[in-house]
């Protein structure tokens, strides 16, 4: 990311749409102006394709079984990657209801956040046999929290303030089947095997890997994986023990973790474009890389990059869908299993929450409203278990199957707040592969040990901010 503190395109995309509601009335919930029908504003993360594919989930709101005809527009705002201020936004700019990818930014908002109704997921796990059965257990840990307002015996009554929506399989691996097949090699099922994998696809000329690090959290799907791999109770405590994470990110694990990304990353020839075109490149070009320009076998990257590769794998084949591969991230060792670890996109209703976000968030919770999404777009898993999986692509369905069955690990980042963002963890990693890349390839070809001493102590700084940063918002300070 750029030094200097200049706008980035996502924060100019967020200003300008939300420059048109500068005049909207503020404080009671869903805008509205006299004679009009109110609007309820839906700040997402999501553009372009992502974008249309929400509307398409919108759209087709009105026509969902038990639920009459919508008395209200709604209105999708843009954050990007600054979806993590949204729920605190205030004056003009108030939003109703957050899709926010981020759980661990959850519990720091709950003062400007409403609870879920209850009968859409009860407190106690004994009464919400229906709800627990639709969500992964996982979720109630990252969603449930005590109401700050409450007080005297309600005080430690805990409630959902998030409804998951959607989720994502950040343990897959896509790769160019007809390149396998031509080459006479498998997907690989552990680490050993797939280091091997990558040393013959160099020696055929082939790079193994596109990365696409201008999506900071492109690096951090794979030290996720790693470390799940390598260490999942290290990867719960960093997810779940804030007064230990500086000790933690020098342990032994993380240590092994970094140097298992050094020999993944480090040969000469192994990415696409070298450093220098990783650094530059964004998701989509990596699948790119893979798919259309085949200067890559392999691209690291969640069920969401599904409608990019079937569109690059169609435009460049007839058999387009017959070259698209997809393996689960191997596993570090045969004592443990192959990582999995999953993100989700959760729902949250800012105070005060009017009628109309409400209803709003109860039709977005109904098993078949992402169908649109799922059937025209891909890319799509839903959080919902009841949601029916007939409409999910062959590969979409098995990653959805993962996380269905499987025993997953949130991502980490998602759950670190500013640690595991922008001058957190995406910068750390991003340093890291310059450190271990070779000169040649782009990079500082700096001795790992180094590198690995220059990421726990980023890390570590980044840890500090957080600290400061939380003391002067307790404090009242700036």
């Amino acid at each position: 990311m750029p030094e200097s503190p200049v706008p980035t395109r996502r924060t100019l995309l967020r200003a300008a749409a939300l420059a048109p509601l500068a005049g909207a009335a503020t404080g009671c919930g869903a805008s509205t102006v006299l004679g009009e029908r109110p609007t309820v504003r839906v700040a997402v993360s999501w553009s372009a394709g992502e974008l249309a594919a929400f509307r398409s989930v919108l759209a087709g709101l009105n026509h969902l079984p038990g639920f009459g005809p919508m008395t209200y527009d709604v209105t999708p705002v843009p954050f990007g990657d600054d979806i993590g201020t949204a729920p605190s936004a205030r004056g003009a700019g108030r939003l109703d209801l957050v899709m926010l990818p981020l759980p661990g930014e959850l519990r720091r908002h709950l003062d400007t956040l409403a609870p879920i109704p209850t009968d859409l997921w009860p407190a106690s796990p004994a009464g919400s046999a229906g709800s627990a059965a639709r969500y992964a257990p996982v979720w109630r840990s990252l969603l449930f929290a005590a109401d700050p307002r409450a007080g005297g015996p309600h005080a430690e009554r805990r409630r959902a303030y998030g409804l998951p929506f959607k989720m994502s399989n950040k343990s897959a691996v896509w790769y160019d089947r007809d390149l396998f097949r031509r080459l006479r090699l498998r997907p690989p099922g552990t680490w050993a095997q797939w280091l091997r994998l990558n040393q013959t696809l160099r020696s055929a000329g082939v790079c193994p890997l596109a990365l696409g690090v201008a999506d900071g959290w492109s690096l951090t799907d794979f030290f996720e994986n790693v470390l799940v791999g390598t260490s999942p109770s290290t990867y719960e405590r960093l997810a779940g023990d804030p007064a230990h994470r500086p000790a933690l990110w020098g342990s032994a694990p993380v240590r092994t973790c970094l140097r298992r990304l050094a020999d993944l990353w480090g040969p000469a020839g192994t990415l696409a474009g070298g450093v220098t075109g990783s650094l530059v490149r964004q998701f989509p070009e990596a699948v790119l890389e893979v798919f259309g320009y085949h200067r890559a076998a392999m691209v690291v990257v969640a069920d969401y990059a599904e409608p990019y590769v079937r569109r690059f794998a169609t435009d460049d084949s007839e058999n387009g869908p017959g070259r698209i591969g997809v393996f689960r991230f191997p596993r570090m060792s045969p004592e443990l299993p192959a990582p999995l670890v999953a993100g989700g996109d959760v729902m949250v209703l800012t105070r005060p929450a009017g009628p109309e976000a409400v209803d709003l968030l109860r039709r977005l919770a109904h098993p078949r409203a992402p169908l649109p999404w799922i059937a025209s777009t891909g890319g799509f898993i839903a959080a919902d278990h009841d949601t029916p999986a007939t409409s999910y692509s062959p590969q979409a369905a098995a990653l959805a199957a993962e996380l269905r069955t499987g025993t997953f690990h949130f991502d980490l980042s998602d759950q670190l707040g500013a640690v595991g963002s922008r001058e957190g963890m995406w910068r750390a990693l991003k340093d890291f592969l310059v450190d271990v890349a070779p000169e040649r390839d782009g990079g500082a070809g700096r001795t790992v040990d180094a590198a690995v001493e220059r990421f726990v102590a980023r890390m570590r700084l980044a840890e500090e901010r957080e600290r400061a940063s939380d003391a002067a918002v307790g404090t009242g300070g700036g």
